[in-house]
């Protein structure tokens, strides 16, 4: 008796779990939100730092006065900023871990290859400076980066966080998105394909 949440792929005894497919699909969709969210929080900081331009972190903090006020200001923008851009990669990262397994369940669908390969250099991108952000060495744990315009600079690497990036990101997301619908059509139409013709006795 054929069962109709499972669609055969590779061969008669490999079959594709319906339920894995949409469980990482759930996770996807997630994902998306919040890297959509951190961008929002991106543009927030990018305006809040170029409305304290000129007042770097590393400047001595005097007590009392506008200056001080002024510096833990900037400090505080300074952390949120190197804290949303780290989640926004790690985010980015987990996006395309999703979409690493599902080409893994499903090898015969190489429109899911085709869309990795579009967006690789972004995701290499992403992933090496997310990797840069988290390799930290002693005395280096205070720099909370420098940003010029929007090029954001930690330890001499650094990432354009202008409006292209995000434009790069939502292009990635809508080719997903759209190639899953293709992708799940067509899966469907196969499962109606095999109960078809092994009909439940």
């Amino acid at each position: 008796m054929a069962d109709d949440t499972t669609v055969q792929i590779a061969s008669p005894r490999k079959r594709l779990s319906r339920g894995e497919t949409e469980a990482i699909m759930a996770m996807m969709n997630k994902s998306i939100d919040v890297t959509r969210l951190q961008f929002k929080r991106l543009r927030m900081d990018l305006n809040d730092y170029h409305h304290l331009a000129g007042f770097e972190a590393s400047v001595r903090i005097f007590d009392g006065g506008v200056e001080n006020e002024k510096m833990s200001q900037s400090k505080e923008i300074r952390t949120a900023l190197f804290a949303d851009v780290h989640f926004l990669l790690i985010s980015m990262h987990e996006t395309e871990q999703l979409l690493s397994k599902l080409k893994r369940l499903c090898p015969l669908e190489t429109e899911l290859s085709n869309l990795h390969n579009k967006h690789r250099t972004m995701m290499r991108r992403c992933s090496d400076f997310r990797v840069h952000m988290e390799h930290v060495d002693g005395k280096e744990t205070e720099d909370l980066g420098k940003l010029a315009e929007t090029i954001f600079t930690l330890r001499g690497k650094n990432i354009d966080l202008g409006p292209d990036f995000e434009k790069g990101a939502e292009a990635l997301f809508s080719d997903l998105l759209s190639s899953w619908s293709r992708i799940s059509e067509r899966q469907k139409k196969i499962r109606e394909l095999i109960v078809r013709r092994h009909p439940a006795k």
